[in-house]
Order: structure tokens, then C-alpha cells, then sequence
């Protein structure tokens, strides 16, 4: 008598705990806007005075426990300004191929044609694209100036 008597003690507990779970999921699944509406309406906001933090420093003037002496202060000396130097970075030469010359029979105007990264450019003489200028050009090969370098290019075959 005395173990159902425990079991039905138990039982109601549980019960109990389950349903006081049940009750509250059902509350927050099924919330009652009206109630709340009103308590949040009628409360106003009001914010609070920033309080300045206090500062403080450490003091590093202390006996050093392993040395058994008192650390030494680091001079701070100003430093001399250092001269900075600017590294320009000089790209390479593009990829170039000279294909050929144009020219007209009763004309002195000359245009060459060059390929740079695998794009096709007409050049007379001094003309630049992409940084590329065409110093002087010949039916066999041209020279061609790209960041201050110079580099003559033969023809394609």
C-alpha cells in the first residue's frame, strides 16, 4: 500500500509539471496582443545619463619578482624621421607580336601592326596604347618602349 500510495504522489506531480509546460507553450503560441498593446503604450521611454568611466595607469614601477631588483625605465628618445622610399613596380613587357606593315604606294605614312596581350592596335610612329609607344618601325622588325624600357620585336612568321 505503502508503493502506490508513492506512485500516485509521483503521478500527480508530473501531472502537475506538465501541465504548468503545457499552459505556457500555449500562452506563447497563442499570445494576447490586447493586454500588451495597451501596457506598452502607456509607458514611455526615458534614457539613462551616460556616466564618464573613470581612467587610471598602471604603475610598472615595481620590484621584478624573479630579479629581486626594481625594473629599469626604457628611455623614450625621439626618433630620428626615416626617409621613405617608394618602390615603383615595374611591370613586365606585355605579351607583344608584330604582324606587319601597311603602307600606302604614293605615301610616306606607315602603319604597323602589333598585337599587345592578344589585342589587335594599328601604330604609326610615336602613337601609344596601353603605355606602349612605337619609337621606330621597319618590313622586318619594330622598337617599341614600354615603362622606359626599349625592346625591338621581329616580325611574326
Amino acid at each position: 500500500m505503502k508503493n502506490k500510495k508513492n506512485i500516485y504522489i509521483l503521478l500527480t506531480a508530473v501531472l502537475l509539471v506538465w501541465g504548468i509546460l503545457g499552459y505556457r507553450i500555449f500562452l506563447t503560441v497563442n499570445p494576447n496582443n490586447n493586454k500588451q498593446q495597451t501596457a506598452v503604450a502607456s509607458k514611455s521611454f526615458k534614457p539613462q545619463q551616460l556616466q564618464e568611466l573613470e581612467t587610471f595607469t598602471i604603475n610598472t614601477d615595481y620590484r621584478d619578482p624573479f630579479l629581486g631588483s626594481f625594473s629599469q625605465k626604457k628611455s623614450t628618445k625621439p626618433k630620428k624621421p626615416t626617409k621613405v622610399i617608394v618602390k615603383t613596380s615595374k611591370i613586365p613587357f606585355p605579351a607583344i607580336i608584330y604582324k606587319g606593315l601597311v603602307s600606302a604606294k604614293g605615301k610616306q605614312q606607315q602603319i604597323f601592326l602589333i598585337n599587345i596581350d592578344g589585342q589587335q592596335y594599328f601604330f604609326m610612329k610615336n602613337n601609344t596604347h596601353k603605355e606602349v609607344k612605337l619609337i621606330q618601325g621597319s618590313s622586318k622588325q619594330v622598337v617599341l618602349r614600354f615603362q622606359g624600357k626599349q625592346q625591338s620585336f621581329a616580325i611574326a612568321k
